[in-house]
């Protein structure tokens, strides 16, 4: 994992991908933090952005804030950007609560050599404020389960298995549902899951 250390295409806040590299699915809105410690004054770090871009890819997850430029991208001032590989991240859940944006959690552990320049075994949250948070959640736990049974990444080119979910209700059988207004975005080569979780879903946990 490391902050500010993410390239991006000129004149766009889109990620470069890297060799093999696949991005299947992103969205706005998202509220990123990173917390190290205990929680008590003195003891504990955080690097928090109020709103930003959440991307996953068949690698990692990348976070841009709302400010980010491929001029700034790499700056060391504050959060510019976020980047962990999916085999760096543990115990991911995806949260639902009574009150409150839906979030991503999950613990991180330190890239090989210590690299990454923020301290290890983190917390990683991510708030969808604008939705779109239970799709990116399914997509990083069937990377995580692909991770888990064959211990390598998944080829750039492979389609995760998708989620398939109760079709859409209309009281009207013979009307065309209109398509959702949103703010995530899955890629051309992304498969398609539902907007929200089925009846009843409340969290589930992945571990590796």
């Amino acid at each position: 994992m490391a902050l500010n250390v993410v390239m991006l295409e000129r004149g766009t806040r889109y990620p470069v991908p890297l060799p093999n590299e696949n991005f299947l699915y992103h969205c706005s809105g998202v509220k990123f933090e990173l917390k190290q410690g205990d929680g008590y004054p003195g003891n504990s770090t955080a690097h928090k952005s109020p709103s930003g871009t959440a991307f996953v890819s068949n690698q990692r997850i990348v976070f841009l804030p709302k400010t980010t430029t491929h001029e700034n991208s790499t700056n060391t001032d504050g959060v510019n950007s976020f980047t962990i590989p999916h085999a760096n991240l543990r115990d991911s859940k995806f949260v639902q609560p009574l009150f409150g944006a839906n979030r991503f959690e999950a613990q991180t552990v330190p890239l090989a050599g210590g690299q990454g320049n923020i301290p290890p075994h983190a917390a990683l949250i991510m708030s969808f404020n604008e939705g779109g948070g239970f799709d990116f959640a399914a997509i990083a736990r069937k990377i995580a389960e692909r991770m888990s049974e064959t211990g390598t990444i998944p080829p750039h080119e492979e389609e995760l298995p998708g989620y398939d979910g109760p079709p859409p209700f209309s009281s009207n059988p013979t009307a065309t549902p209109a398509p959702p207004s949103s703010s995530a975005h899955a890629e051309d080569s992304a498969p398609s899951y539902p907007s929200d979780a089925p009846p009843g879903y409340e969290q589930w946990d992945t571990k590796l």
